[in-house]
């Protein structure tokens, strides 16, 4: 036996509700999160529930969603696997050939995760593949979008002004180990600011996804193909000045989470040019477990320390006296009894 620790990735998870003038982008209600999660679990079978990614390299399914034995946190799994490519598998103490690993077979991987139920603080157990984190995971949200529809019906019609949109009813973020804008913040000059758009599985929810959508459209008619993401970029080539504004918009852009990624090129005031984007500054924990002989580690070390991250060192913590709404009613029956 041995003690290690584990690294446990930090999202920040949203459910925008539709005001009736504008949205109210930073909210989460836990029970239009729940019924999503279950719906998909009781609904779907295994095989379907899988996302694959377009090119067929990564898959991601959602395992199982229970309350834990705190009454707030929420546990899960998901199992991920890269794929598309036939391997030989080596027997590394032979050093001698043991088979053939077909394109569509993969090393089964299991990561957990958690939920704080009064916050929406979604914290992953690293994943040794590199599948399960925020892009692959928003992916599979948008991948089962129409799980939600049965909720979102009651709701509106429940709720009245107040809607919730099918294209924009659960997003999630990185928690930044810095924020990006205090990022930005320390550049003397900004030469290029961007965003970017992952388009597999994507809907048109605001005027700039729109647009981008509209190019990539427009470039497949005209012959380009295997495009897997579009990018704006804003620069200013003009030397000794500065793109400015940029944290601003960027920052309304991260509210509404829109896109898959915002980046920022320019030069530090030391004169070292520096890159930045949103999804790679990220906030990490770290939770000690116990791990055995055949270096599997204890499952209850790993919930235990995640819950004590929610419960003690939450950097949502501002949230969780925030009003949620509830008592949604599907059929006739309390969605929590269905």
């Amino acid at each position: 036996m041995e003690n290690r620790l584990v690294t446990i990735y930090g999202y920040e998870l949203t459910t925008p509700k539709f005001q009736g003038t504008n949205y109210d982008f930073g909210r989460f209600d836990f029970e239009t999160f729940h019924f999503f999660f279950k719906n998909i679990i009781d609904t779907i079978p295994i095989k379907q529930r899988a996302f694959k990614n377009r090119e067929k390299t990564k898959m991601i399914n959602l395992i199982s969603f229970e309350q834990s034995d705190d009454a707030f946190i929420w546990e899960g799994i998901f199992t991920t696997a890269r794929y598309g490519k036939e391997q030989e598998i080596l027997d590394v103490e032979e050093q001698t050939g043991a088979g053939t690993k077909p394109r569509n077979h993969g090393m089964k991987n299991e990561v957990h995760f958690t939920v704080d139920s009064r916050t929406g603080l979604l914290l992953v157990e690293k994943d040794s593949e590199q599948v399960a984190a925020g892009q692959m995971i928003r992916k599979f949200i948008r991948y089962h979008k129409d799980k939600i529809v049965e909720y979102q019906s009651a709701f509106n019609n429940q709720n009245d002004p107040i809607k919730i949109h099918k294209n924009n009813f659960l997003k999630i973020a990185s928690l930044p180990n810095r924020t990006f804008f205090e990022e930005i913040g320390e550049f003397a000059s900004i030469k290029e600011a961007y965003y970017y758009l992952d388009i597999s599985e994507t809907a048109a929810t605001s005027n700039e996804v729109s647009n981008l959508l509209y190019l990539h459209n427009r470039a497949e008619e005209n012959g380009m193909q295997d495009v897997t993401r579009v990018k704006i970029s804003f620069e200013n080539k003009i030397p000794k000045r500065s793109v400015t504004g940029v944290e601003n918009y960027f920052r309304r852009l991260f509210e509404a989470d829109y896109f898959d990624g915002l980046g920022v090129n320019g030069k530090l005031h030391s004169g070292r040019t520096k890159t930045i984007e949103l999804e790679n500054i990220q906030r990490a924990f770290d939770v000690d477990v116990e791990f055995n002989e055949s270096g599997i580690p204890s499952l209850s070390d790993l919930i235990n320390g995640m819950s004590r991250i929610a419960l003690r060192d939450n950097p949502l913590g501002a949230k969780v006296y925030n009003a949620q709404y509830e008592g949604v009613i599907i059929d006739e029956r309390d969605e929590e009894n269905r």
